[in-house]
């Protein structure tokens, strides 16, 4: 009896051996903890993620875009199969595209192309239509677009116009509405002329 039962233990012992191991069990996405100034954006461009959509569809806990805590867990997700996850109103379309651009594609503003009040009060605002060309004109419709030329975002802003404008450092690094309620504002007090090239080709002034 013993016998048998050295036996049958030798050979499933030796079954198990001889098995495939089997496909892995997926690894779970790795999470991250939020520290002091990081948004959505930050986190994504840590992550080398192309925007901060991919995070937050990723996190379902998270109920407003703008709003991290020091300490909260976010799950942050390949750069391929996230579900989508709606957007709270006010938030524009985020662009899917890479962040990586040529340079080439875009041009770079000079302080003698930049007139300052000049013609403001002849040059109304737009809808958002004019909007949505001057953003696909300034930087392919990408919000989170940051080419290293010393311009960020949809609006093409560079620091010292963005003045870290709601908190963001850089234009990239906000939110869509966000860089949308610059631009509006931007445009109120200056009229079109911080975007002079795309302006005059659009036909904005």
């Amino acid at each position: 009896m013993k016998l048998r039962i050295l036996i049958f233990v030798l050979g499933l012992f030796g079954l198990l051996v001889l098995l495939p191991s089997g496909a892995k069990a997926a690894e779970p996405n790795p999470s991250y903890s939020v520290v002091a100034g990081d948004s959505l954006s930050l986190v994504a461009t840590k992550h080398s993620l192309p925007n901060w959509k991919l995070v937050w569809d990723a996190n379902p806990s998270l109920d407003n875009p703008d709003q991290l805590n020091v300490g909260q867990i976010l799950v942050i997700p390949s750069k391929e199969a996230v579900a989508p996850r709606e957007l709270p109103g006010g938030y524009g379309v985020v662009s899917s595209a890479p962040v990586s651009y040529q340079k080439s594609s875009y041009t770079k503003r000079t302080t003698t192309a930049r007139r300052t009040t000049a013609n403001v009060a002849t040059q109304q605002p737009a809808g958002d239509d004019a909007w949505a060309k001057l953003r696909a004109c300034e930087s392919g419709g990408n919000y989170n677009i940051n080419t290293g030329n010393g311009y960020y975002g949809a609006y093409q802003y560079n620091n010292g116009t963005w003045n870290n404008y709601g908190g963001y450092a850089r234009a990239d690094l906000a939110p869509a509405a966000v860089q949308d309620a610059k631009a509006r504002e931007t445009q109120a007090s200056r009229g079109w002329n911080p975007w002079p090239a795309c302006s005059s080709k659009l036909g904005l002034r």
